[in-house]
């Protein structure tokens, strides 16, 4: 995560209770900060702002990848004037070639390139569709955090995540699917999974993507969480798996970690672990350790500004090896509560599988005690919009975790408790 900047907000109160860079050219420029077959050309609109109201989908067998994994692009000047959203498409181009081995190459005499540019509406063609006027659409409303690696994926062959054929096993449509909704809601894509449906994706829609149209998540616990655009581990799973991305020698990743396409003397990490072999902590975490009885946790975490761009914070906590952590919000402050929790947010890493989003809370808390079923358990709180607070009560109980069932997520042979 690097150095926290000045302007970010911490305060902990524990008590006892009964990568990469971008080629310009023939330069290297680094990001303002470090942190998707045929002649048919799938153009896909994505109305993204924080009210999550938009139109507009996995991997398809019908898109181009990019040859040598390079994607040429140009930025018009609507968007190399414009400081901000120029400073978000640098961020988002590190991000996924740090952690892919894709590369982004500025030219304006290559064949085949993405024009990137302002426009009424965020969308973007799937895959290579050929030519230089291949269009990646960028507003205000869709250029902040995961927004615009959104529109990248696209580019790079990902469909959106409800629009997979097994969709219907995750979520229920409600409403009448009209006009435009039909191509972008109501019709299931040609797509190949290559990773697990995944209710946090950024390329998933929110609850309430388009008027008249309201998508229910099977699990009702994830509500909040659909619309989110916090790039997930398994996004860059699917970027790396479309485009044939993967090192010649694996290393031994822990943590459901794998070998990093960009750099293969490093394992990738699911958030919440880190290192060569991700099986330490993330850089600045805090630790904590359960005991049977329940302990106090209260952190408040922040920018004193609006940013743009999310900055994680981690929270790990363990207990004696094979116990059960049980842990259990208690009290939320100044939490922006709406559909995709895009300002701020915290995610409990209590599901077996360390790579899958988790739900997401940015609304008050029910109380509802979560058994992990990892240890360590990580937290990660994040935000892009000032300050807010949590407290959480924590203990271990006397429960073995090796008396659960071991499973796989059906895609690759990572075994973890279900």
């Amino acid at each position: 995560m690097g150095s926290l900047p000045i302007s970010f907000i911490l305060t902990i109160l524990a008590f006892s209770v009964a990568g990469s860079v971008i080629r310009k050219n023939e330069e290297v420029v680094s990001s303002r900060r470090t942190e998707h077959t045929g002649s048919t050309t799938h153009i896909l609109q994505d109305q993204l702002n924080l009210n999550e109201k938009r139109t507009k989908r996995q991997i398809t067998d019908e898109y181009k990848t990019w040859p040598n994994a390079t994607m040429y692009y140009l930025i018009e000047p609507s968007i190399s004037e414009d400081k901000e959203i120029l400073a978000q498409v640098y961020h988002s181009m590190s991000y996924i070639s740090a952690r892919t081995c894709i590369k982004f190459v500025e030219s304006s005499t290559s064949e085949n390139r993405i024009n990137i540019q302002r426009s009424k509406e965020c969308y973007s063609a799937i895959g290579m569709s050929g030519g230089v006027d291949q269009p990646l659409g960028l507003t205000d409303s869709c250029a902040f955090a995961g927004g615009v690696v959104h529109e990248f994926m696209h580019a790079l062959g990902i469909y959106h995540t409800q629009g997979r054929v097994d969709r219907d096993d995750f979520i229920t449509l409600h409403g009448k699917i009209v006009g435009n909704a039909i191509g972008n809601m109501g019709i299931k894509e040609r797509s190949y999974n290559a990773v697990p449906y995944e209710y946090g994706s950024t390329m998933h829609y929110s609850i309430e993507s388009y008027e008249g149209t309201y998508m229910a998540p099977k699990d009702e616990a994830y509500s909040n969480t659909l619309g989110l655009r916090r790039v997930t581990f398994y996004d860059m799973v699917n970027v790396n798996k479309a485009n044939s991305c993967k090192c010649s020698v694996e290393l031994d990743c822990k943590n459901g970690g794998y070998t990093n396409p960009s750099n293969c003397s490093q394992c990738l990490c699911p958030d919440g672990f880190a290192g060569k072999f991700c099986d330490q902590s993330p850089p600045y975490s805090v630790q904590l350790t359960a005991a049977l009885g329940w302990k106090g946790y209260r952190v408040k975490f922040g920018y004193d500004m609006d940013e743009r761009t999310f900055l994680l914070y981690h929270v790990i906590i363990s207990a004696p090896p094979d116990k059960t952590i049980q842990i259990k919000v208690v009290k939320t402050e100044s939490l922006a509560c709406h559909p995709g929790c895009n300002k701020n947010g915290v995610e409990i890493k209590y599901k077996g599988d360390p790579r899958i989003t988790n739900p997401i809370l940015c609304c008050p808390s029910d109380g509802t005690v979560f058994d992990s079923k990892q240890n360590p358990l990580p937290i990660v709180l994040y935000t892009r919009y000032f300050s807010s607070e949590i407290t959480f009560h924590y203990r271990y109980v006397d429960v073995p975790l090796s008396k659960n069932n071991l499973t796989t997520n059906g895609y690759d042979d990572y075994q973890y408790y279900a």
